[in-house]
């Protein structure tokens, strides 16, 4: 890892921020340099120790703009952080500098028929909770979504709740457009849209910081949170996919959970029979008969139906899947980890169980539904306890000898994670938007040190998806805007 930033610049940096909120306090930095990376063991022995050397808490953009600019000027790296969920390591600043703070720079900009843009720094369930009075929510968000800012989904998450319906955030038409702010010292704004949006998208920061989002949304359906409880998981995985596949059936999450894995949940467990298997799934109240059908012919029961947010077990049921899910486990068993493995899209059910059945040695299967690339998939995998990396890497070559394509989620960079494709566009864009090279440092391809990728690294594939070539090159158009300043002007446009 490279050595802290020297005392100086930091001063420096620290007189040049005026009014703007500050700390070098030592146990804000601990606090301000973390996310949830703990939960992947390499990670935990990875990110010990490393802290910035300043904590700014910027509240607008203007404020963000001076921070930026007097980081450029004194060389200082930058690692934007919004609301610390991140699994990944995505916000811990690897090479220490300045860890800026966007929860601050917040609020509801806008909305029009089909669209809502907002500041970085809004959590997300804050814009549903503004814009559902009018008939309309975001289409997708995070099982964190009453803590991650749309800033932080965006630039870290890829998929999650309502991806069994509208795809992942990649797939086109899922982000309508992200303004970035550049690293210079007279920073600049510019406005991607169309298939640029995906530069910044899941680039953890490296490619600009994020200062505005607009999203798609969809009708605010009176959504059913469901329990559905299966003898076999065979069933469960059955009835999951003939329910995702069924395109007239709204819903916004499907997730098959092979037993004993709902015994690790304490608020639903009482509610699934001894040996069964279970699915969580929100459905809009208008496609239940259909859904109460699909379970019937699967032999499932619905064992608890309420309207969102209102179960007996504590807590909104999208907080039991995706992400949320190893928080529950690891709470009774610290040891137990996943791969985030991406089923085929041919063939699908077929893949699930041949999966399951391979490896029950190893545990018990989850899987999250979603479509990408226009077609219905899943990701998850079995649930195990950690021994090793080295035994961690067999377990990823043979998933990957069983079909299914590996992310690692147990590494902080983009290059060993394999979800991003980082291509030429991307890599000069960073050249254009980030001159001196301190946003995200050691993050991205093209910057990640030998000892992390070490440390880290999997022998996974990787993701693939069609908008990206074969060749590895972004299909996103020539970038060549002119430069245009921050300071209240109309930002410049990337298409």
């Amino acid at each position: 890892m490279s050595a802290p930033v020297d005392s100086l610049p930091i001063e420096r940096l620290a007189a040049d921020l005026g009014a703007i909120e500050y700390s070098v306090d030592e146990r804000v930095l601990r606090a301000k340099s973390r996310d949830r990376f703990a939960q992947s063991p390499l990670l935990r022995e990875v990110m010990r120790g490393l802290t910035a050397d300043i904590y700014i808490a910027p509240v607008s953009k203007e404020e963000l703009r001076i921070a930026v600019g007097s980081c450029a000027r004194h060389r200082i790296p930058i690692t934007v952080r919004g609301g610390g969920t991140g699994q990944f390591g995505q916000g811990v600043p690897l090479t220490g500098g300045a860890v800026i703070d966007v929860t601050g720079i917040v609020g509801v900009l806008g909305q029009r028929l089909g669209t809502v843009r907002a500041l970085c720094g809004t959590l997300i369930a804050d814009i549903d909770a503004e814009i559902r009075p009018t008939g309309w929510e975001l289409r997708m968000h995070p099982s964190t979504t009453r803590k991650a800012t749309i800033g932080g989904y965006v630039a870290g998450g890829h998929a999650g709740i309502g991806s069994c319906q509208w795809g992942i955030l990649r797939d086109r038409g899922n982000i309508t457009a992200i303004e970035v702010m550049t690293v210079e010292e007279e920073p600049r704004l510019i406005e991607l849209t169309g298939d640029a949006v995906n530069i910044a998208h899941h680039a953890y920061g490296a490619t600009g910081i994020i200062t505005e989002i607009e999203l798609p949304t969809a009708p605010a359906w009176n959504w059913q949170e469901l329990v559905i409880a299966f003898p076999e998981f065979a069933q469960a995985v059955r009835f999951a996919v003939d329910v995702c596949e069924s395109e007239g059936v709204l819903k916004k999450v499907v997730s098959p959970q092979q037993h004993p894995l709902p015994t690790l949940y304490p608020d639903l467990s009482r509610l699934i029979p001894e040996g069964h298997s279970m699915v969580l799934m929100m459905a809009a109240e208008q496609s239940m008969p259909n859904v109460a059908d699909l379970a019937a012919d699967n032999s499932g029961a619905i064992v608890s139906r309420c309207d969102e947010g209102t179960g007996s077990y504590r807590l909104p049921l999208y907080e039991y899947t995706w992400g949320h899910s190893m928080m529950h486990f690891q709470r009774k068993n610290r040891g137990l980890i996943g791969l985030l493995a991406l089923y085929p899209q041919d063939g699908l059910y077929e893949s699930i169980l041949r999966v399951c059945e391979e490896f029950a040695d190893l545990g018990p299967t989850h899987v999250e539904m979603k479509r990408f690339d226009g077609g219905l998939s899943a990701q998850g995998s079995p649930v195990w306890e950690f021994e090793s990396q080295e035994h961690l890497a067999e377990v990823t070559r043979r998933l990957q000898a069983a079909g299914l394509s590996i992310a690692n989620t147990h590494t902080p960079t983009l290059l060993a994670s394999g979800m991003k494709p980082w291509a030429a566009a991307e890599a000069e864009f960073k050249r254009r938007v980030d001159p001196y090279r301190l946003l995200a440092q050691g993050k991205s391809d093209d910057e990640v040190e030998d000892d992390l990728i070490r440390s880290t690294q999997l022998p996974n594939s990787g993701w693939s998806y069609r908008l990206t070539d074969s060749t590895g090159e972004s299909d996103t158009a020539a970038l060549d805007p002119a430069p245009t300043a921050a300071n209240g002007v109309t930002p410049e446009s990337v298409r």
